[in-house]
């Protein structure tokens, strides 16, 4: 049996058109349509990522690498009208989740917008509570 690792944040979608993709300041744009193949919180890959997979050969080795061997085998892409986004959170102590809310065309790329959530439970404080996105790896 394969021990389950808890990792933070998977996310799978297949997008039906075969375009660029890509990061734009864009607000907004015409929607693509997209079907989530996978999501949740147990993935065997650690780090943060953000991948654009676009033939059978990369899909099968990042499917092996996020379900572990002996996982289930990867979904079907037809990559040649396909490709596959792949967004993982990596580890967290909590089980912080991707979400896709949306996927964009702008002029010169696909723009997915995505969210990572996590739920997490401390003790009890008085004390006023706040915020702060990290963007930089914190300093240990």
């Amino acid at each position: 049996m394969i021990r389950k690792t808890r990792l933070a944040g998977v996310c799978l979608a297949v997008l039906f058109v075969a375009t660029a993709a890509g990061a734009s300041p864009m607000p907004s744009g015409p929607a693509v349509p997209f079907v989530r193949i996978a999501a949740g919180a147990v993935s065997r890959v650690q780090a943060p990522a953000q991948l654009v997979i676009r033939d059978d050969a990369g899909w099968r080795a990042l499917w092996r690498r996020h379900a572990g061997p002996g996982g289930p085998p990867a979904p079907a892409v037809g990559f040649d009208q396909q490709m596959v986004i792949a967004i993982f959170a990596g580890q967290s102590p909590g089980r912080a989740t991707v979400r896709v809310a949306k996927i964009t065309r702008g002029p010169d790329a696909l723009v997915v917008w995505y969210t990572i959530r996590e739920i997490v439970k401390v003790a009890r404080s008085p004390l006023r509570v706040t915020f702060t996105r990290i963007t930089t790896p914190p300093v240990l």
